[in-house]
């Protein structure tokens, strides 16, 4: 073999390994939406309350006190966008490994009644109460793909979660108010497990997706005063409540390469 031909056989071969390690990586982004549910017990189904912030003497005033009781409740899944890149490994053409990191949101939707006395002669007025609790977080996943066509693949993985933002906007007569809660009345950290499958047309895919997380996201002890009207006795809400999240997820994703 002389010089020019074991140069012409080296430079095919990394143009070879470029080429594969093509093949192998790939980034994009997508986007789609979520239909959101909290698992949340009767401490919460029961007494969706606007939490404000109390002076009262007796009362710890790094806790919120809790008021306005919702009667005949039910809690309903709400829906939110998703929105983020991915990169992809491909280790063979059955396997693959893809990471994650988008925006989403958690919640829920709560719908009643509430009772309100009339100012001018006591007569007690029922309203329709409703309220939705939407939870932003950035999320990542890491997902195993088992690919048993070129067209499909099974995902399995996990989901990491920082919420930066819990707000609830609530509707009941004629008024509109939105609760922003503090820091210390949520747990910012959540952690899932999440799986589905995937369906791929060129460089286009749709991903449906099932995640349930295993952390109680509310995690801060509610004050709601007894009916004596002196202030001087609490009973504690939400102290050994659940909270956790699931979802199901819905995004159209483009590869870039």
């Amino acid at each position: 073999m002389n010089k020019k031909s074991a140069i012409l056989i080296c430079l095919l071969a990394v143009f070879g390994m470029r080429l594969s390690a093509q093949d192998e990586i790939h980034y994009g982004f997508f986007l789609g939406g979520s239909v959101n549910m909290m698992n949340i017990d009767t401490g919460f189904y029961y007494d969706d309350s606007k939490p404000v912030t109390t002076t009262h003497i007796n009362v710890d005033t790094t806790y919120t006190a809790a008021y306005l009781h919702v009667d005949n409740a039910s809690v309903k899944p709400n829906a939110s966008i998703m929105l983020g890149g991915f990169f992809e490994y491909n280790i063979d053409k059955s396997l693959a490994l893809q990471f994650e990191i988008f925006y989403n949101q958690y919640g829920y939707k709560l719908e009643g009644t509430v009772d309100q006395k009339n100012i001018s002669d006591d007569d007690v007025i029922t309203y329709d109460y409703k309220s939705n609790m939407r939870i932003s977080n950035f999320s990542a996943a890491l997902l195993l793909k088992i690919k048993p066509t070129q067209h499909l693949s099974v995902d399995l993985g996990v989901q990491p979660s920082y919420c930066f933002r819990m707000i609830k906007e609530a509707k009941y007569g004629i008024l509109h108010e939105s609760t922003v809660y503090d820091s210390k009345e949520y747990n910012p950290l959540n952690f899932s497990v999440l799986g589905g499958v995937t369906g791929y047309m060129n460089d286009f895919y749709l991903a449906l997706r099932y995640s349930f997380g295993f952390i109680d996201i509310m995690k801060t002890k509610q004050p709601y005063y007894f009916s004596n009207n002196n202030f001087t006795e609490i009973k504690y809400l939400y102290e050994n409540a659940k909270s956790t999240t699931s979802s199901v997820q819905l995004t159209l994703g483009y590869k870039i390469k």
